[in-house]
């Protein structure tokens, strides 16, 4: 956790105001590097704060040189203070071109521990598979903030 201060200057005084801010959260603080369970990083680059247009990479753990773009939405919209909980809606598809694979990551964004925490369920499609049933394969993946 970092601290941002206020200057403030009110009838000569000198007033200093501390906050806490996160690095990151789940709105605007989604931008950045975050780490799959398998390694990889997801790098978050833009988000259009009109439409909530997500950009950026896929940066496979395997080759770290390699990458592929990734697009989705991001939608921190719809908070409602007199509800228990309340997670940032988050869809991510990365096609792995010559490869001829598409994943797609669908979930939310959290905070936990003071961390910003992304749960998704996984849609990954195959070109090949053994059987007609085998193109898609589903997962659970847990995005975090890599260090």
């Amino acid at each position: 956790m970092t601290v941002k201060s206020l200057t403030v200057l009110a009838a000569g005084a000198v007033l200093f105001i501390t906050a806490p801010s996160f690095a990151r959260d789940c709105g605007d603080g989604i931008i950045g590097d975050w780490t799959t369970n398998i390694g990889a990083t997801m790098r978050f680059e833009k988000v259009d704060g009109q439409t909530g247009m997500l950009s950026g990479q896929y940066i496979p753990a395997s080759d770290p040189d390699m990458s592929f773009p990734l697009t989705g939405f991001v939608n921190p919209n719809g908070r409602d203070d007199s509800k228990a909980h309340y997670a940032v809606p988050v869809s991510v598809t990365v096609s792995f071109g010559e490869f001829g694979g598409i994943t797609n990551w669908s979930g939310t964004c959290s905070m936990t521990d003071g961390k910003p925490v992304i749960e998704t369920e996984d849609l990954i499609i195959f070109p090949m598979a053994d059987y007609y049933w085998s193109h898609v394969v589903d997962n659970h993946d847990t995005l975090v903030v890599k260090d």
